[in-house]
């Protein structure tokens, strides 16, 4: 009896091993938080400050990002990011830019987001005024908004490969603006309100313009 039990737990241990032999392999561990870019100088390097200020990094992710941050809440944030191969040519196509061109273009961009990603029905009725809207905030010069800070960084981007290798080297020069969420919101309604007076009447296209306008704050 006890020379039949070691012969089976012997082929069981066999079964298993080869069991597991038959499995593929197990992935590999992903990369170990290999950032994805480094700042190798920035404004502050002469004078001995060793970060950036926090915005910087955050607005490499976005300005929704430096929204987030303790220092800009109740702000929104428009980040004017001039990217070049040396600090001097960038530093003047930044210095050429109109802060105010460049405000409205980011904002109908970030409106014509905030129409494609509201959650409401019957968009489809109401495409002429969502394309009116976007393309009235681009060519409105809006109040308000003031220059925060403004900083330069030489970055280093690396590819995603989790090795840390190199990609590429640029300047870039960024401008913070930002204003009262409270201010713009109050323009923003202008907009959206006076398009909608515009837009040939029909019951279906006045509750679709309705919900879209009150979920408009929510992914904006």
């Amino acid at each position: 009896m006890k020379k039949t039990l070691v012969i089976l737990a012997v082929l069981l241990t066999a079964l298993a091993v080869a069991g597991c032999a038959s499995k593929p392999s197990a992935p590999p561990p992903p990369p170990t938080n290999t950032p994805p870019f480094e700042i190798l100088q920035h404004k502050g390097t002469t004078l001995g400050v060793v970060n950036p200020p926090a915005w910087i990094e955050a607005s490499l992710m976005g300005p929704k990002a430096v929204e987030k941050l303790p220092d800009y809440q109740g702000k929104f944030v428009v980040v004017v990011d001039v990217t070049g191969k040396d600090l001097e040519g960038t530093s003047l196509a930044a210095q050429r830019l109109n802060a105010d061109t460049e405000i409205a273009r980011y904002l109908s961009l970030r409106v014509k987001d905030t129409f494609a990603g509201a959650q409401v029905g019957d968009k489809d009725k109401i495409e002429t005024y969502m394309e009116r809207v976007v393309k009235s905030v681009s060519e409105i010069k809006f109040a308000g908004f003031q220059r925060a800070a403004d900083w330069w960084v030489q970055i280093r981007w690396y590819k995603p490969d989790g090795k840390k290798t190199w990609d590429r080297d640029e300047f870039r020069v960024l401008q913070l603006y930002t204003v009262d969420k409270e201010v713009l919101q109050k323009q923003l309604e202008g907009v959206l309100k006076g398009e909608q007076a515009a837009e040939p009447k029909t019951p279906e296209k006045e509750r679709a313009m309705q919900a879209v306008q009150q979920a408009f704050y929510e992914g904006f």
